[in-house]
């Protein structure tokens, strides 16, 4: 597994999320839900929206709190692997 994509606010589900993932050709991925908000406050996440890759070695490599193309972002996350 290359990709995991967590939900830290879940006002989509994590199905549609995958649904979404899918019909844009992403590959692989495992989708996870942060329900006890850990996450917002470990990355200090203040909008929904926001998208944060984090490479292998942990480091934030990419974050934005706007509209991101899904092109944008699968370039993004194929640099981080």
């Amino acid at each position: 597994m290359e990709v995991v994509a967590i939900n830290v606010f879940p006002q989509y589900s994590l199905r549609q999320w995958e649904a979404y993932w899918r019909s844009v050709g992403g590959g692989d991925a495992l989708f996870a839900e942060d329900v006890n908000q850990r996450a917002i406050v470990a990355f200090n996440v203040r909008a929904a929206g926001t998208k944060i890759i984090i490479d292998r070695e942990g480091k934030i490599v990419y974050r934005n709190g706007g509209v991101t193309t899904y092109e944008k972002l699968r370039s993004e996350v194929d640099k981080a692997l």
